[in-house]
């Protein structure tokens, strides 16, 4: 899977993932840091999916999924730098969509992609990707 990797890691909405630190502007700490964050995201949402009875489940290698549907929940940076990374604002937007459409076990990954030049101070793309096992 091609992932759209940032040109300038000078960009205020990417210092929460990858630091303040010249050093640590790289390409490579950058995937290292959104591969972490993703599987972070995977891990709130399974816990949140869990306390509604929603059964879920991530794979191993989570971009071999097939995935049938797709949810994109975007966030755009603010003057709080944390705000667009804070998790419980997709939670709720797929969780509000999973029961829309009475979901009751599915198999997901989460792509994000953070474009730091959108509008004024960037934005971030969260893909819910997701394979449907069961609705009511």
């Amino acid at each position: 899977m091609e992932r759209n990797i940032p040109k300038n890691f000078d960009k205020l909405i990417l210092f929460p993932l990858i630091g303040h630190e010249k050093k640590d502007h790289t390409e490579s700490n950058y995937l290292v840091k959104i591969n972490e964050f993703e599987r972070k995201v995977e891990s709130s949402l399974i816990d949140t999916f869990g306390r509604i009875s929603i059964d879920a489940s991530v794979k191993t290698d989570p971009f071999s999924l097939p995935y049938q549907k797709e949810i994109l929940i975007t966030l755009y940076g603010e003057s709080y730098m944390n705000g667009p990374y804070e998790i419980y604002r997709v939670a709720r937007k797929i969780v509000k969509q999973l029961l829309d459409d009475h979901v009751w076990k599915i198999r997901f990954y989460v792509l994000i992609e953070i474009d730091p030049d959108a509008r004024l101070m960037g934005k971030i793309n969260y893909y819910f990707r997701y394979y449907e096992h069961g609705t009511l």
